[in-house]
């Protein structure tokens, strides 16, 4: 039942405007990152600019927004009518959000590998930077899990509000601070300044997008572990809740 649901979902976004984001995102990704590289000009040695730029201003100023349209895209496009039509069939509305949930990870992943190897191509052949694909593989895919939680709560917002302009304001809002939240104590109680955090230590880079030096407190791996073992935790512990509210919703 599961299987033939997220195959109904999978027919479903091939039309829709995720669909789209899944290509349109990481074309305007890498030509934003090869403009802002531009600007900053050579790389020092060791270190890699265009690197600095996709695993920093992603996080900030990309991902929130783009995680927060793949999820109301998804939700909203199913009225009431739709609804109530599932649970005539005795359909159940907790497994059509659990797949409806699946999609929107699968295009995030979608997205991020497509957005990371148009970086690496970009930055390997035409800028010619030494870029490490190990590197490269290890920080998509932290920054994945680091995303969960986001996905998590922006669906949990709509639920809550049913506005789609109020997930990608709070998603807009509460991401601003994350960079000066991450390099505190307190990190780990905002899910959404994980992916910084995490990526730290292994891109080299401040959260503000400044290099960091070896011997900064910010190179300790233990984060790395610690902000993955939270991610799954938050997204596995809101996404329970969230199913909670659909079925509450169902027995009204």
């Amino acid at each position: 039942m599961m299987i033939k649901m997220l195959k109904v979902e999978w027919i479903k976004e091939k039309r829709a405007a995720n669909s789209t984001l899944k290509y349109i995102v990481p074309i305007i990704f890498v030509l934003f990152n090869l403009f802002m590289v531009s600007i900053m000009g050579q790389s020092p040695a060791g270190r890699s600019y265009l690197m600095a730029t996709a695993f920093n201003w992603y996080p900030v100023m990309i991902l929130p927004i783009v995680l927060s349209l793949l999820v109301v895209n998804i939700v909203s496009k199913e009225k009431e009518e739709h609804i109530a039509l599932w649970r005539r069939l005795n359909i159940s509305v907790e497994k059509i959000f659990i797949a409806k949930n699946g999609m929107v990870v699968f295009e995030l992943f979608t997205i991020l590998m497509l957005s990371s190897i148009g970086i690496y191509l970009v930055g390997k052949f035409f800028l010619q930077e030494e870029i490490s694909l190990r590197i490269m593989i290890l920080a998509t895919g932290c920054l994945f899990i680091g995303s969960l939680p986001v996905i998590a709560l922006s669906f949990f917002i709509y639920k809550l509000f049913n506005k789609k302009v109020l997930v990608i304001l709070i998603n807009f809002v509460f991401t601003f601070p994350s960079a000066m939240i991450a390099v505190t104590s307190y990190w780990k109680f905002f899910p959404w300044d994980y992916n910084l955090r995490i990526l730290c230590p292994i891109v080299e880079v401040h959260p503000n997008g400044t290099f960091l030096e070896k011997s900064s407190p910010l190179m300790a791996m233990n984060a790395v572990h610690v902000g993955l073992v939270l991610s799954i935790m938050v997204y596995v512990i809101i996404t329970v809740i969230n199913i909670g509210i659909e079925r509450g919703k169902s027995h009204v």
